[in-house]
């Protein structure tokens, strides 16, 4: 069984967040960190969060809602192995400074990430992407 294309997949995934900070939702805003989840399948969906230099947070996705979850549908495409399913939703963590990035797959259970009333407070706090020491 053959792997994906590594290459291409880097590529994607850097295009996408790109794409994801110079969208008008993030590019110009005082942020610390951003946290998004990008559901592929079998509900295409985004839904994230905007974390300030104080520490406070608000929920925020991008303005180019449509284009952010094509994008991520490539990257899934370029990520399936022959014969496998791809992931179903990316969590993406975006740290300043250096805008560094971390994404993690999610392959069994699309909501996995999901928020809910009952658990917003926990969730925002588990999707914080934290500061390396």
């Amino acid at each position: 069984m053959s792997g994906f294309d590594q290459s291409a997949a880097d590529r994607i995934l850097d295009e996408l967040g790109r794409h994801i900070l110079a969208d008008e939702e993030f590019a110009g805003k005082p942020w610390q960190a951003i946290a998004l989840v990008i559901g592929v399948q079998p509900r295409r969906r985004v839904f994230g969060y905007l974390y300030r230099p104080d520490g406070s947070w608000e929920a925020a996705i991008p303005v180019a809602r449509r284009e952010t979850i094509e994008k991520a549908q490539e990257l899934a495409a370029a990520m399936q192995v022959e014969g496998q399913e791809s992931w179903k939703a990316c969590l993406l963590q975006f740290l300043k400074p250096g805008r560094q990035m971390e994404a993690e797959f999610e392959y069994k259970d699309q909501g996995r990430w999901d928020i809910s009333p009952a658990n917003l407070e926990q969730r925002v706090e588990e999707l914080r992407p934290r500061m390396e020491q």
